[in-house]
């Protein structure tokens, strides 16, 4: 329980929702089950063609706020509108489609009160399908583990290692600082903008991380993350963030090679995934020009710093057999064989595990 019962500062919770009719009853519901009471649930609709503004007008809750916007003005705008109209001491947006367990908003509102430094609070995760059903985790990188309060330099090094692994559904930020720092730079970092934010915040404050799981992320094919990744032949934002930032002159940042090798192979599987992508677009030239950039003798020299990583390995092979048979004029067939494989390696995996 909060040490301040009696004096629970206002946080807004804000819910972004378009087209949400199967998931949001489920989320809000999740919401006006915490345990913590004093919320404002800030709900922005952003011109939703289903039944989602009829299902949410069905809650009587008189700490419901219900918006909407008169034409769709994009996921990232829409964040910022419910930046806007929040008036909480401490500022969350959680997504409509995600489940959030009834004590996800007291524990962090404990760890803002225990530590007046940190700017940010953000929790683990489960992952569920659309049958709300577990079908992974969001783990905290091992490096970071038996901590709660942590500083850019850190966090900057597991993401460049691990990718970005602060979840975004599951942030909760002081006020003055979203208000700071917002809008969200979708037009320069796209789908990673949120990213972007959290190192926004990490220049000036630290955060915390709650090594607990206690949200579910809804992972299925109809979320944008999945519809931006599918078929993508550009470069991931992730690296537009990063690269943005290792741009920047740092005297306190000190980057181990092994983090910038890591790196380096993390932009390489995603080369070799647009390829593949190239590939089913029926453009084999373009998979056959960003392979031989990918595979680079600073690529392999990266691959070597990570020899007891065996993904990076096989991702490497895979990409020169992959290079090999587009120069035979197969690669769609390639690309197939070994899907059918990992499929059936993954079914194997499944029944034995």
């Amino acid at each position: 329980m909060l040490a301040y019962q009696n004096n629970q500062p206002l946080t807004s919770i804000c819910i972004p929702t378009y087209n949400a009719e199967k998931t949001v009853v489920s989320t809000v519901q999740s919401i006006l089950n915490q345990t913590y009471q004093n919320l404002e649930i800030i709900i922005v609709d952003n011109a939703s063609t289903d039944n989602t503004l009829v299902l949410l007008q069905q809650f009587k809750d008189s700490r419901i706020k219900i918006y909407r916007n008169e034409k769709n003005i994009g996921a990232e705008k829409n964040w910022n509108r419910c930046i806007e109209l929040a008036t909480g001491e401490y500022i969350a947006i959680f997504h409509a489609d995600d489940l959030y367990k009834p004590d996800i908003v007291e524990k962090q509102v404990q760890a803002f009160h225990d530590n007046p430094s940190i700017g940010a609070v953000f929790t683990m995760t489960n992952h569920i399908n659309e049958h709300d059903e577990v079908i992974g985790e969001h783990k905290l990188p091992v490096e970071l583990k038996g901590k709660e309060i942590y500083y850019f330099p850190e966090i900057f090094i597991s993401i460049l290692k691990n990718l970005n692994f602060l979840v975004c559904p599951s942030a909760m930020v002081r006020s003055e600082i979203y208000k700071e720092l917002t809008p969200f730079d979708y037009e320069r970092f796209g789908t990673s903008a949120d990213l972007d934010m959290w190192l926004k915040v990490l220049e000036k404050h630290p955060i915390a991380i709650l090594d607990e799981k206690l949200m579910s992320w809804r992972r299925n094919k109809i979320q944008g993350s999945y519809l931006y990744n599918y078929l993508r032949t550009e470069q991931a934002d992730f690296f537009k963030v990063m690269d943005f930032y290792l741009s920047k002159e740092n005297d306190d940042l000190k980057i181990p090679q092994s983090a910038l090798s890591r790196y380096e192979l993390q932009r390489t599987v995603d080369n070799i995934t647009r390829s593949v992508n190239f590939i089913f677009k029926s453009q084999p030239q373009d998979a056959k020009k960003l392979l031989k950039k990918s595979l680079s003798s600073r690529v392999f020299r990266a691959t070597i710093d990570c020899i007891k990583e065996p993904k990076y390995i096989a991702y490497c092979i895979f990409g020169v057999l992959f290079l090999f048979s587009i120069n035979l004029r197969i690669g769609l067939y390639f690309v197939k064989v070994v899907k059918v494989f990992s499929w059936l390696l993954y079914l194997w995996k499944r029944m034995f595990r």
